[in-house]
């Protein structure tokens, strides 16, 4: 079977976050199942184009699986050679499975699946939360779906990462077929990560001297006010009362707010207790993850999160944000579901350092429910389904 992944931007595009390497993964383990994987992308990474990639064929990435990266004359809005040749590329492919919702290959992609009469799955990515609708270009994206997307929603099948996503997209499309298959994580590459304590991580990535650290919280994601950063801060701050050694670093590229945040650290006088360092890569996360005391997240949505699997990977504990789709958390010992605001996300801070939360059940919880090769299995179930 062939599958032509229509994608605005795919791997290496690590700007984009999770969903990338969530992508990129999952393209991995579905080939090595034998599926034929074409993926037809753009070459876009933020504001910024990707380098040495082949935008003229499909270039083999991996086994049965090959990427043509589509020059955009106009970054994130137009690829006249994606336009040209998008058709041939569908045409060639059992199934298409479309990324994201609010951008012209979505909309090209579905036409011509239609015309063609191609299965098509889309995986949305968070675009009918009400976050994402009711914020920064509001009565277009709702002309966007009312003429573009509505007419073809009962002819595809929808991928919902998450309880809340499919929530999200039936109170758009009502009568859509949506399907539950979350991200997921290659439960095995996070498990050869040695600790390092706390003093030397705090120095290594901060590159700032400290005689003590007494613990150092992570948080991860691209700078942009969704994620909640500014109330992470907040928190901390109050935190930092009865927990004066104590660390804050926040790993991810800027999309927004960095100034915003460097502007709340200053005027906090948080300088040296609170570190924006920017985009890691893969090694860098997992000792972050595997090093850190907890890993806290407290964006006003998510429609999965798949730093959290990554960390639970790792065998640490999280505290997450009640308006992601981690509900479960603490019932499987993991981690604390807690509401983002700047109280109840400190006394979060101070109840995980409480409770008992063993390495073995974050591990566990990660391997049975959110490895790749049960999410894998799930998808190819979902293609293969007559």
């Amino acid at each position: 079977m062939r599958i032509c992944l229509v994608s605005s931007h795919f791997y290496p595009a690590i700007f984009y976050g999770g969903p990338i390497s969530a992508t990129w993964d999952l393209s991995k383990k579905l080939a090595e199942k034998g599926i034929e994987i074409y993926v037809s992308t753009t070459n876009a990474n933020g504001r910024e184009r990707l380098k040495n990639t082949d935008t003229k064929n499909h270039d083999r990435l991996a086994k049965n699986i090959y990427v043509r990266y589509y020059h955009e004359q106009i970054i994130n809005f137009f690829s006249l050679s994606f336009l040209l040749n998008i058709h041939s590329d569908i045409k060639k492919s059992e199934v298409i499975y479309v990324q994201y919702l609010f951008h012209y290959t979505v909309v090209l992609s579905l036409f011509l699946a239609w015309v063609l009469k191609k299965k098509v799955i889309i995986c949305p990515r968070g675009s009918f939360s009400s976050f994402t609708l009711e914020n920064n270009k509001i009565y277009f994206k709702k002309l966007w779906l009312q003429i573009l997307i509505k007419p073809f929603s009962k002819k595809v099948i929808w991928q919902a990462s998450s309880y809340l996503e499919k929530e999200d997209i039936l109170k758009s499309l009502i009568n859509a077929s949506v399907e539950v298959i979350s991200d997921g994580v290659n439960f095995n590459e996070f498990q050869d990560q040695e600790k390092i304590s706390f003093i030397p991580l705090v120095e290594k990535y901060t590159d700032t001297k400290f005689s003590e650290v007494s613990d150092v919280i992570f948080s991860m994601g691209r700078l942009h006010k969704i994620k909640g950063f500014n109330i992470l801060i907040n928190s901390f701050d109050l935190y930092l009362k009865d927990n004066k050694h104590a660390k804050l670093i926040i790993a991810g590229g800027d999309d927004g707010e960095r100034e915003n945040l460097i502007l709340q650290i200053t005027k906090m006088e948080l300088e040296e207790s609170v570190f924006l360092i920017g985009l890691i890569d893969f090694n860098q996360k997992k000792e972050l993850l595997s090093s850190c005391s907890f890993f806290a997240l407290a964006s006003d949505f998510e429609s999965f999160g798949i730093v959290i699997t990554e960390s639970l990977s790792c065998g640490t504990p999280v505290v997450v944000s009640d308006k992601t789709a981690w509900r479960d958390l603490n019932k499987n010992n993991c981690g604390i579901f807690a509401k983002n605001q700047k109280q109840e996300f400190c006394d979060a801070f101070h109840e995980i350092k409480k409770e008992n939360f063993t390495s073995e059940d974050c591990k566990n919880y990660v391997k049975e429910n959110f490895d790749f090769e049960v999410i894998s299995q799930k998808f190819l179930n979902l293609i293969t389904k007559k």
